[in-house]
């Protein structure tokens, strides 16, 4: 009976057994070309704090009765890959909780949502959308997601992809941007 090796060193050799393998599978690569493409740097994603949450009332009352309908953005996940032409794909899908308010006489709910891409401080191209949002079987909410939504962005040798970032938020009308205005909580620093 051979006696017990200590856990530490039975996890280095099997780490050098992997390794091993992974060494030869990578050098079995290089082929005609010496370089290495890495997926493009994907764009910054912002949400603007007054389009984060959507309301829709029925009437000018804001109060609960009125409530039709209550959204948030919950996340966003993509990805960005090469593209042709001078171009780098980005691929969005955003997470969306939507609730129904008891003055809502539907089961659905249609709220209109935008994507924006901004480079320099300029809107360069922004795009509406509609989630459309069912509330089957009596329910009073719902986690959702979009479907994936593909952004072209043109680079160069000047033009980079991560020079650009993305806005996302909901398409408010005038009274409702007034209204999450009005009722954002925005964070108090203080000195220490």
């Amino acid at each position: 009976m051979s006696p017990a090796l200590p856990l530490a060193r039975l996890r280095r050799m099997a780490l050098k057994f992997c390794m091993v393998p992974t060494l030869a599978v990578v050098g079995g690569c290089s082929g005609a070309t010496d370089s290495i493409d890495f997926a493009p740097a994907c764009p910054v994603v912002e949400i603007p704090s007054e389009a984060a949450d959507y309301y829709q009332y029925s009437g000018s009352d804001h109060d609960i009765t009125h409530l039709i309908a209550r959204a948030s953005l919950t996340r966003v996940v993509g990805s960005c890959e090469a593209g042709s032409q001078r171009n780098v794909i980005t691929g969005l899908k955003i997470g969306l909780h939507v609730e129904r308010g008891p003055a809502s006489h539907v089961n659905f709910v249609n709220i209109p949502y935008f994507v924006a891409v901004v480079f320099n401080g300029d809107i360069k191209s922004k795009k509406e959308f509609v989630a459309h949002v069912s509330f089957e079987d009596g329910r009073m909410q719902d986690l959702t997601h979009t479907g994936n939504i593909p952004i072209a962005l043109p680079v160069s040798r000047r033009v980079h992809s991560d020079q650009y970032h993305i806005e996302i938020g909901f398409q408010l009308t005038k009274a409702q941007l007034d209204f999450n205005r009005a009722h954002l909580v925005m964070p108090t620093f203080h000195k220490m």
